[in-house]
């Protein structure tokens, strides 16, 4: 078996080349740190060469087009509630599932498994509400999305820009008709592990001796839009709120390698629109701030802007400057933390329950050990910018 990209960090895991390969001669395997890269059977391979066709993520270069930004908040408070932001993508799903369409999401498997699905009805739509802060397994999305638009069905597909690129460059590849396809991408701030997050469950279960069923990654209800706490429920719904998840994500040293080399941090997307956070919001329409949940809408193709003229009236909106609206990850990648390189040693070389407990649980003391050793690093980093 070889990798098909001979570079991590040149591979985002969209599947696009395991999905386009006619012999099955690509699987993806999950690596030490738990992202999933497409290897080749050289048995199985005709060298057809359409694995590195199809990838487009090392040599994506964005189109300077005039995009229309807008704050959405749904209509509907009980939409807002139980959605991250201001429900703008429940919206447009809705309109799609109206049409006898299918949306593909994001949501929970189990709760130690996030998976890319397709849903058809309302209640399996809810299901993709809430962020998921793991990198999603796609399984076999592309070919079910080429199946349905040969079929002729509506299709709504949603991932990162990254996942969203992959597909449409399948679907070029594929030949397939794209007129019924609406893709809406997300401003994503990094994918990390999805076997940490398995660890992570793992260790918590351990900790309490009892079964965890569900987790809120951001729990908007308790806490409001602002914070950030994940909510963890066990069997019996006793239920704990905290920030280790949190806390380790914001230092970017649990990313797959590729979202440092990002090259879709742009506001020119592939995509029919953009969605995300509207952070900021303070400030262009602060008559819609209320710590509820606002939505960014950025609308890059006339496909995008047809559809949302058509759940205009199920949301408020205000259009807003795109100088205005913009956030980090659409200017740079998230910067690859201090402690990354200590970080994955340890986990190499320690048992789950003792790198959890470092990493993700530490001890007032372990805190200050950390600190120590981002200093180093800290200090390279500074006399580098005193010297450019």
């Amino acid at each position: 078996m070889q990798n098909v990209k001979l570079d991590n960090k040149d591979c985002c895991g969209c599947t696009a080349c395991y999905s386009i390969c006619t012999r099955n001669a690509i699987i993806m395997v999950e690596d030490g740190k738990g992202f999933k890269y497409p290897q080749i059977n050289e048995k199985l391979c005709n060298k057809c060469g359409l694995c590195k066709k199809v990838c487009n993520f090392d040599i994506f270069k964005s189109n300077e087009k005039n995009i229309k930004c807008y704050a959405v908040k749904h209509k509907d408070e009980n939409e807002i509630v139980s959605s991250r932001s201001g429900a703008v993508f429940i919206a447009l799903a809705e309109l799609v599932l109206k049409q006898n369409g299918v949306v593909f999401g994001v949501e929970f498997d189990t709760v130690n498994h996030i998976i890319h699905k397709q849903e058809n009805d309302k209640s399996g739509v809810n299901k993709f509400k809430g962020s998921k802060y793991v990198q999603s397994d796609m399984k076999e999305c592309f070919s079910e999305c080429e199946r349905l638009l040969i079929e002729g069905k509506k299709v709504l597909f949603s991932g990162t820009a990254c996942q969203i690129d992959g597909l449409l460059s399948f679907m070029r590849i594929k030949k397939v008709d794209i007129s019924n396809l609406i893709t809406v991408d997300i401003i994503c701030h990094g994918v990390p592990s999805p076997k940490l997050w398995r660890d992570f469950i793992a260790f918590i279960e351990k900790k309490h001796n009892k079964s965890v069923i569900a987790a809120d990654f951001r729990d908007k209800e308790q806490f409001g839009w602002r914070e950030h706490k994940e909510t963890i429920i066990f069997e019996d719904n006793y239920s704990i709120s905290m920030r280790n998840w949190t806390n380790v994500f914001y230092k970017h040293i649990m990313f797959r390698d590729s979202c440092y080399n990002c090259s879709y941090t742009t506001p020119y997307r592939n995509s029919d629109i953009t969605i995300a956070d509207y952070w900021g919001i303070e400030n262009n329409v602060p008559e819609y701030d209320d710590n509820k949940g606002v939505s960014l809408v950025m609308i890059q193709s006339q496909k995008g802007k047809q559809y949302f003229e058509e759940i205009k009236e199920c949301i408020y909106y205000k259009e807003t400057k795109l100088e205005s609206s913009m956030q980090p990850n659409l200017s740079h990648p998230s910067i690859k933390g201090d402690l990354y390189e200590i970080f994955w040693q340890d986990y190499s070389k320690y048992s789950t329950f003792k790198f959890m407990r470092k990493w993700f649980f530490p001890s007032r003391f372990q805190i200050c050990i950390n600190r120590v050793l981002r200093l180093p690093v800290r200090v390279i980093r500074k006399t580098k910018s005193i010297f450019r």
